[in-house]
C-alpha cells in the first residue's frame, strides 16, 4: 500500500467544485481545504507507485480548476 499527500493548487472561483470532484475519487480517503500557498490537502491510498503515478497523472492533474500539486509519499519506517 501506498500512501500519499497531494498539495493542490486550484484556480480562482473554482475551490468547492474542484473539492466536490477529488473527494469522489476512489483512491482519495481525505480532502481538506486549507489557506496560504495550497488550496487542497489530498490523502491518497493506491496499491502500487505505478497506480499512484497514474492516479495523479490520468486523473487528478486533469481536472479542470487544478493549476498544480506536489505530491509527498509517506515513507515507512522500521518499529524496531
Amino acid at each position: 500500500m501506498v500512501i500519499s499527500y497531494t498539495l493542490a493548487r486550484v484556480k480562482p472561483a473554482q475551490d468547492v467544485v474542484v473539492y466536490r470532484i477529488v473527494k469522489d475519487l476512489p483512491s482519495v480517503k481525505e480532502v481538506i481545504t486549507t489557506y496560504g500557498e495550497f488550496d487542497l490537502i489530498i490523502k491518497i491510498e493506491v496499491d502500487s507507485l505505478a497506480a499512484l503515478d497514474d492516479f495523479v497523472f490520468n486523473k487528478l492533474r486533469v481536472i479542470d480548476g487544478i493549476d498544480s500539486t506536489t505530491t509527498l509519499i509517506s515513507a515507512n519506517f522500521p518499529t524496531k
